[in-house]
């Protein structure tokens, strides 16, 4: 009996020390995996917020070596399916980066409508441009997922599938125009797979992200730094970016017209020091800027060339119109005061990048509202960049 109760004992203790020995294992895996990333977020927590999100997107791309798959941001024209404007576009951009990491891809960027975006943009931080080498022996596939057929992936967005059940090939061509950061910040471990996406604010995502991405070429850098030299007169300006929708001057656009009171406008502009500032007004509309001209001719400036929406053809040059509305984009981003209409998605991009929190007002109705970077989605819900428009 004495003899058996030691086997017991032993057997016991031989039990205990292995069921100890696997979970020191199975504790050293979890930590190894995680180790990583929990130094990213103590990292994260010790530095500005600039600096944090660089410090993490520099960290992830630099394991793109390792990555088989790939994700690429698709405008082609080659699939002849529109890819809207601007915003839309940057809204696509900054989504389809979001999913690279979700599903472990390396990302890219394949833009080349109306023009080549390299010719204009190029990468800062990172090399984001496309080559089809990629495709040799590889599967590939495209996924256009615009506006609502969004909800062909919403379970992967919010709900914390696996985008790799949906997107199968090697390689993944997206197209998508929406701003999904509120959704994504629902997934069950969102804090865990992209700390910066819980912790900073909409605006300051796209601010970052954009600026890492992102610089002028010498072609639209010389012609924003001509534009400056010869068009400016004071050395504060003004700016209001008025958002018509379908007009005259663009009668393919797809937004439907909208009657903004122009005298809210040319009041605040009265308003104005015209011995301190200059005024730029960005519109899709030829008779709203022909308007600012003849009420302000002294102050008014103005980007040259024939204003165009980038995804409708017309017999001007694509080139020319694409570089005239990025330089519009970087004047608003660069604006003393700014005034954005409810219905641009072009200016409330330009307000999140913008460098400064201050003199910016959203245009609703009759009413010009102080509001910043972080209160203009509170102020303009609707759109892109927050509640999706019901059709």
């Amino acid at each position: 009996m004495i003899v058996s109760t030691k086997a017991s004992y032993r057997l016991v203790m031989i039990l205990l020390s292995i069921n100890i020995i696997v979970l020191v294992v199975e504790y050293k895996f979890t930590h190894a995996n995680n180790s990583k990333r929990e130094n990213q977020k103590r990292q994260f927590a010790n530095i500005s917020r600039p600096k944090a999100l660089e410090s993490y997107l520099l960290q992830h791309m630099s394991d793109n070596g390792q990555r088989t798959k790939y994700l690429v941001y698709e405008c082609a024209r080659s699939r002849e399916t529109p890819c809207y404007g601007w915003s839309d576009r940057i809204a696509g951009i900054v989504t389809t980066f979001i999913i690279s990491i979700l599903s472990n891809r390396h990302f890219l960027i394949h833009f080349d409508t109306p023009c080549l975006l390299q010719d204009y943009l190029i990468p800062n931080h990172y090399d984001w441009r496309y080559n089809s080498s990629i495709l040799v022996n590889k599967t590939s596939s495209f996924h256009d997922i615009k506006n609502w057929d969004y909800k062909k992936i919403d379970k992967y967005i919010s709900g914390g599938s696996d985008f790799n059940e949906h997107f199968r090939t090697d390689i993944v061509f997206l197209l998508i125009n929406w701003d999904f950061i509120s959704e994504f910040r629902k997934r069950p471990n969102i804090a865990n797979d992209i700390p910066w996406i819980s912790q900073f604010h909409q605006s300051d995502i796209y601010k970052d992200f954009y600026k890492f991405l992102f610089k002028l070429t010498n072609v639209s850098g010389n012609a924003l730094a001509h534009h400056e030299k010869t068009r400016r007169k004071r050395k504060k300006i003004a700016c209001a970016h008025v958002r018509i929708g379908r007009n005259p001057t663009i009668p393919q656009d797809t937004g439907n017209p909208v009657k903004l009171p122009l005298d809210v406008l040319w009041k605040y502009f009265d308003s104005v020091n015209r011995d301190e500032f200059d005024f730029f007004v960005a519109s899709d509309s030829d008779s709203v800027k022909t308007d600012a001209k003849k009420r302000y001719p002294d102050n008014v400036i103005d980007t040259p060339g024939k204003i165009t929406h980038i995804d409708q053809h017309t017999d001007s040059d694509p080139a020319d119109g694409f570089l005239k509305q990025l330089l519009d984009f970087y004047i608003l981003m660069r604006c003393d005061k700014l005034i954005i209409s409810e219905n641009s998605g072009f200016g409330m991009l330009a307000a999140f990048i913008r460098n400064t929190n201050y003199e910016l007002y959203c245009w609703v109705g009759r009413d010009l509202i102080p509001c910043s970077r972080y209160t203009v989605n509170d102020i303009m819900p609707i759109g892109k960049f927050g509640i999706k428009p019901v059709w």
